[in-house]
């Protein structure tokens, strides 16, 4: 099972070459995924790291719960979709990146 956590939880222990952070959670490096909820309770992001790196989706959340925005990252990179709907669900943009690195 993956780990959930706050970004709160995490340590930055720096950054990697291309400028992203380095994070660890209880002294290794994190894999899981950072999630953060607003005054609600609603979640409004989520990211995937994998050894301590931005490595998978990263997604935002309009206020209403319905998802806004979600791309893939990895060696601080976009791959693959990436997509944007406004608040009623409706998809407004999309963009094929290339491949997975």
């Amino acid at each position: 099972m993956a780990l959930r956590v706050e970004y709160d939880d995490l340590q930055n222990e720096g950054f990697d070459s291309g400028g992203g952070e380095i994070l660890f959670y209880l002294g290794l490096p994190f894999t899981g995924t950072i999630v953060e909820y607003n005054n609600n309770a609603v979640l409004i992001y989520e990211e995937e790291f994998k050894n301590g790196h931005r490595d998978g989706v990263r997604r935002t959340y309009f206020a209403n719960g319905q998802k806004e925005r979600e791309y893939f990252q990895r060696f601080n990179k976009l791959y693959g979709m990436q997509r944007e709907w406004d608040t009623s669900g409706n998809l407004v943009y999309q963009h094929n990146w290339d491949a997975e690195p």
